[in-house]
């Protein structure tokens, strides 16, 4: 909660400079919203830490092969990396540019879950 809490203050912190700087000076506005995202993701770097312990311990409990947890985990990632870029290039105005990233996204997701779906194909295949 306290990361959430700091990403807030920074966030709406970003927000208020950038709506400043943006009358002025477009090109600082987007770098400080730049800026801005990647202290976000900072901050959120210390739970990544949490989330693959508790990932790991569900693979060793279960026994999920690492083909299964790995694709899913990578599509969030991509997931989460296309989001901001894409927002990212609508606050400058881009949004054909923003569009582009996010079928790029998509099209990155759907080649992070062919292994999975390869899984899910061979276990089909032994089950007829």
């Amino acid at each position: 909660m306290t990361v959430l809490m700091k990403a807030a203050a920074l966030g709406l912190t970003g927000a208020l400079a950038g709506l400043l700087l943006k009358k002025n000076a477009p090109e600082l506005g987007l770098a400080l919203s730049v800026a801005v995202c990647l202290l976000a993701a900072y901050l959120a770097a210390e739970l990544y830490g949490q989330i693959g312990e508790v990932v790991a311990l569900a693979r060793e409990q279960t026994g999920l092969s690492p083909a299964i947890v790995s694709p899913v985990l990578k599509c969030v990632g991509i997931g989460v990396v296309t989001r901001l870029a894409a927002d990212l290039c609508k606050d400058a105005g881009q949004s054909a540019v923003a569009s582009a990233v996010e079928l790029c996204g998509a099209a990155c997701a759907i080649t992070a879950a062919l292994p999975l779906m390869r899984s899910l194909l061979q276990l089909i295949e032994q089950l007829s």
